[in-house]
């Protein structure tokens, strides 16, 4: 048996990757709210949302880790969202003190 220590070195190790990769997403999270904005488009797309878990569910390679990664993923989409309204926002607020154009 290891460690506790030696686990919780490689625990560290996987946050910071998790975290690395986290802040990846959240760039493209701006990049899909620049979109919408630019479309019309609403932040949340229930379909896409229910599709992405799905496909999510089903890449597990160990079954009965199927409701944690749909829970953790339904975490990192609402902040996602959260993200979206707060850029659209800015920007709306942004477009009202400049008179209507950006």
């Amino acid at each position: 048996m290891r460690e506790l220590t030696e686990i919780r070195k490689d625990i560290d190790a996987v946050d910071r990757q998790i975290t690395e990769l986290f802040e990846k997403r959240l760039e493209y999270t701006k990049e899909v709210a620049e979109y919408k904005i630019a479309a019309g488009k609403p932040i949340l797309d229930q379909e896409r949302e229910a599709e992405k878990l799905k496909s999510l569910a089903a890449s597990v390679s160990k079954k009965e880790n199927s409701q944690a990664v749909c829970s953790l993923f339904e975490e990192i989409m609402k902040l996602s969202r959260m993200q979206q309204t707060e850029l659209i926002a800015a920007q709306q607020e942004q477009k009202v003190e400049t008179g209507g154009s950006l």
